[in-house]
């Protein structure tokens, strides 16, 4: 498997800790990994100013 490392700035740190203790996520990584399948297309359409529909 190919690896990158993600640094997390320590100001987010507690939201990821919140979101991985109310979901059930077991790392960082995988929060990470999970965000950006799921939520990564939303995030480059609304930085290009597209709409969803």
């Amino acid at each position: 498997m190919n690896q990158k490392r993600v640094v997390l700035d320590e100001k987010y740190v507690p939201k990821a800790e919140e979101i991985i203790n109310q979901t059930g996520i077991h790392t960082f990584s995988q929060l990470f990994t999970i965000l950006l399948v799921n939520y990564g297309d939303t995030l480059v359409r609304s930085l290009k100013g597209g709409s969803d529909n």
